[in-house]
């Protein structure tokens, strides 16, 4: 057997033909959804967008590894497409969102009382934040002021929108923080009303 079909058998293993239809599906609306221009970006570069949307649903049918390959494709072909943040912003979406639908993922199968959904987006909404505090402070925005000027220029645009901020720490806790929470309920809450109006048609 070769490689190549030792891997299409794994991914049959993993997903059925119709799942793997649907999650092609599911990348294509979260990549177009992701093109959708936005006219407002808080701090000079961050979006409240509806993108991974497709992939919390994904996560709650299928499970976390679904919503982390819709993730995937979804940035990969935005990355080498149509990115404008020379595939930083691509980069930190997929790392930060999957920290937000893996333990959404796990929680929402393994958890069988009323709260659960509740228990599930609460417990996501944390580790998203955690992701964004790590991912950013450490990757991000680094990486974006290498390619974008330099760390002063950044800190001089985030500034420019909320005069606390002073260099990078500031940054991620005073801006990228509390913006991920606001937008983490915000995906949380229209993820889970459009799960509960697909998800028989889906599956």
């Amino acid at each position: 057997m070769t490689e190549m079909t030792k891997t299409q058998a794994k991914t049959r293993a993993m997903f059925s033909t119709k799942q793997m239809v649907m999650l092609a599906l599911l990348s294509a609306l979260a990549y177009v959804l992701m093109l959708i221009p936005i006219p407002f970006k808080f701090l000079g570069f961050l979006e409240l967008e509806f993108s991974d949307v497709p992939a919390i649903v994904a996560t709650l049918i299928y499970g976390p590894l679904a919503g982390v390959v819709v993730e995937f494709i979804k940035n990969f072909i935005k990355a080498i497409t149509a990115t404008t943040t020379g595939g930083v912003g691509e980069l930190a979406n997929f790392a930060i969102i999957s920290g937000f639908i893996v333990p959404l993922g796990l929680l929402f199968r393994k958890l069988k009382n009323k709260y659960k959904t509740v228990i599930s987006f609460s417990s996501a909404i944390v580790g998203f934040m955690i992701a964004g505090i790590l991912v950013n402070y450490f990757v991000t925005v680094p990486l974006y002021a290498t390619l974008f000027g330099g760390m002063d220029v950044v800190v001089g645009a985030a500034a420019a929108t909320m005069p606390a901020i002073k260099d990078l720490a500031t940054i991620v806790i005073l801006g990228i923080t509390p913006f991920n929470f606001v937008k983490g309920i915000v995906i949380s809450v229209t993820g889970y009303f459009v799960y509960k109006a697909f998800h028989k048609v889906i599956e």
